[in-house]
């Protein structure tokens, strides 16, 4: 026989274990109600309405400030944009007891401490609709103005767990004046918390940014029932029910109360997600024949709004997403055929291996990466870095040198780490710093992202970046002009070493860098790197060069078609000039001119440079010349008439023939 406070108590309990994976996007399923929901969708049941739960009561609704009335002694306004609703209701009167056994029972079970009826009530609907809910003690607010807003900096306020935490301005209070009497969305303050003295109290019921109680739950290290339910971005229809199925359990219970003649209701409601789904894109989706009615049964089962239509001869479903679901889950098509999808059974659904349309695509770039990375690897035998898409703060002071364009990170992940890389070359730098103590060759190259700032737009672009570096001092210009000239060969790419007057990356040689020209373009930069930065950076000393190229043009470029052309039936003849000359006057310009003098022409490859310091501004050069005639075989004396034309051009250049 159950009989007395028996009755009151359910003897079996059941608990349903679900994912939290399956609830993180599911704001309705931190409710009791929210579960129960589903439940009765699975099994073909009816869920009772909530209004058989709620006492009725009249909402009067405002927009961001609600003035007290006669009726009213709250003034209560919005003043922040990470509160969007907000609901109070004032009791006058209260008569103050103890929880009744059952709804103790019931918390226990789920953790809650029991305090007394009226805190437990508002846990009790928190657990119920998955809304927090809060109450104050009425008679300690003492201003009679209720706002909410960004708190002070440094105001301290006690919570009801004991602790005193010190507010940014970045949260969010609930505060009487110019006091803040509740870390909102988190957990109230200890000054205003219901009593056995307390005679009156103000409801408090609201819809916080999910994202801002998340950051300041973070800051302060208070993760409550309150704030993980409000992390989920809660439906903002269900605060006001809050209130009136706060007001069904006093009643149930028995409570003596006073209340206002209507709950006060701040801020707009969001307009309803409605979605257009055609009835062949759920059938194509789920792979499977489904009738209309069948969808529509489903969905309205979830309290989905369902009306049907057609479009073009094609069936289409007009589909209102209720409320609870549309903050963060239900945005698109696609989360309609997995509505109709898990309830259908995915392990109903045909196992079909998915289709994939073949198409021809330009998969030049990716080639050209792959050969550009495999030559530098395998061809000069470098190592790949993978560095930060942001400039190292103290390489950058070590090089005492500041970007210009550079973008600026909103939130860095670090004070050393504040702004995107507009070159790659001090990740080379530090690279060799730090490696050269143990191996006197080094040799590295790194693909990557840097960006600009061209006026008001971001420019991103790839750049590919690498460094030679020998503690014998046996890299110069020469050397490493070589090296990447082979890399432009690969590519059958005409480089143009242009000469640079100045430079403004203070870790290149002022006298021994060269802009990269392409079609009349500048593509990127190579040079020696000055000994006084590599003697900075490495202690055995040494020589580097180092290059930066803009990667996007070397994809973008277009490789000529290499034809066969059949060798010519007559000896080539080769001869060498050697020069002293100007150390202004480039290889290339020599190269080039001496090219121009006759078509029998056929290369000109530079084989020997050298210079003395007492040279000043002068270097000696060794040119091979070959010349070959189609036709027939060169005599001697067209040998030396191309090649007495070739010193009379150099001379001309102020060359001192050798």
């Amino acid at each position: 026989m159950r009989g007395g406070w028996k009755s009151a108590v359910e003897l079996e309990d059941y608990v349903i274990e679900v994912d939290n994976k399956s609830i993180n996007s599911r704001p309705d399923l931190w409710g009791h109600r929210g579960i129960a929901r589903e439940i009765a969708a699975m099994f073909d049941l009816q869920l009772r309405p909530l209004a058989e739960f709620t006492t009725q009561k009249d909402v009067a609704a405002h927009d961001l400030n609600a003035a007290s009335d006669g009726q009213e002694p709250f003034t209560i306004a919005i003043e922040t944009n990470a509160c969007s609703r907000f609901a109070a209701l004032y009791l006058s009167s209260i008569t103050s007891r103890a929880s009744q056994l059952s709804m103790v029972v019931r918390l226990s079970r789920l953790d809650s401490r029991s305090i007394n009826m009226f805190v437990d009530a508002t846990n009790y609907v928190m657990l119920d609709l998955g809304q927090p809910m809060h109450a104050f003690d009425a008679d300690v607010l003492s201003s009679k103005k209720i706002t909410i807003d960004h708190a002070k900096a440094k105001e301290k306020l006690l919570l009801l767990d004991g602790e005193t935490v010190e507010l940014t301005s970045d949260d969010v209070v609930i505060a009487d004046g110019s006091k803040a009497i509740s870390l909102a969305g988190i957990m109230g303050g200890a000054s205003t918390g219901i009593s056995a003295q307390t005679k009156s109290v103000l409801l408090e019921s609201a819809h916080f940014d999910a994202i801002t109680i998340r950051r300041t739950s973070a800051r302060h290290k208070k993760r409550t029932e309150a704030s993980m339910r409000f992390e989920k971005s809660l439906d903002p229809h269900q605060n006001v029910d809050a209130l009136k199925r706060f007001l069904f359990l006093l009643d149930r219970a028995g409570v003596a109360y006073k209340a206002d003649a209507h709950i006060v209701s701040l801020g707009a409601l969001p307009q309803q997600k409605v979605i257009t789904v055609q009835h062949a894109f759920i059938e194509s989706r789920l792979g499977i024949i489904i009738k209309p009615e069948r969808i529509a049964t489903i969905l309205e089962k979830i309290a989905f709004e369902v009306v049907q239509g057609v479009e073009n001869d094609a069936i289409v479903y007009t589909i209102t997403v209720p409320s609870f679901r549309a903050t963060k889950d239900v945005k698109i098509p696609e989360d309609i055929v997995e509505e109709i999808g898990r309830y259908v059974g995915y392990d109903t659904l045909p196992r079909v291996m998915p289709s994939l349309q073949l198409r021809p695509s330009d998969l030049r770039k990716t080639y050209t990466t792959r050969a550009i990375k495999s030559f530098f690897s395998y061809g000069l035998m470098m190592h790949e870095l993978y560095g930060y898409s942001f400039f190292d703060e103290s390489v950058l002071r070590e090089l005492a040198w500041q970007p210009t364009d550079f973008v600026a990170i909103k939130n860095p992940i670090s004070e050393n780490y504040t702004r995107l890389v507009t070159t790659l070359q001090p990740h080379l730098l530090k690279a060799v710093g730090e490696n050269s103590v143990h191996h006197s060759q080094l040799r590295f190259y790194e693909w990557g992202r840097v960006w600009h700032m061209r006026g008001e737009d971001i420019i991103e672009q790839k750049s590919v970046s690498g460094i030679f570096y020998d503690a014998s001092s046996e890299i110069d210009f020469y050397v490493g002009k070589a090296l990447l000239t082979r890399m432009f060969d690969e590519l059958h790419m005409d480089v143009v070493w242009a000469p640079h007057n100045g430079t403004d990356l203070p870790w290149c040689s002022s006298h021994q860098t060269a802009v990269l020209m392409h079609n009349n373009e500048r593509i990127g930069i190579a040079g020696m790197v000055d000994d006084a930065v590599v003697n900075a950076h490495s202690p055995a000393g040494g020589t580097a060069f180092i290059f930066e190229i803009n990667a996007d043009y070397l994809l973008e470029y277009k490789r000529p078609a290499v034809r066969f052309e059949s060798l010519s039936k007559y000896p080539s003849v080769r001869r060498d000039v050697s020069m002293l000359i100007s150390a202004m006057v480039t290889t290339d310009t020599l190269i080039k001119d001496i090219k121009a003098i006759d078509k029998r022409i056929e290369a000109v490859t530079l084989i020997d440079f050298f210079a003395k310091p007492e040279w000043k501004d002068q270097k000696a050069m060794t040119f091979h010349v070959e010349m070959c005639d189609k036709e027939k075989t060169l005599v001697a004396d067209e040998v030396e008439g191309i090649m007495n034309r070739v010193v009379a051009q150099l001379q001309q250049q102020g060359a001192v023939i050798r």
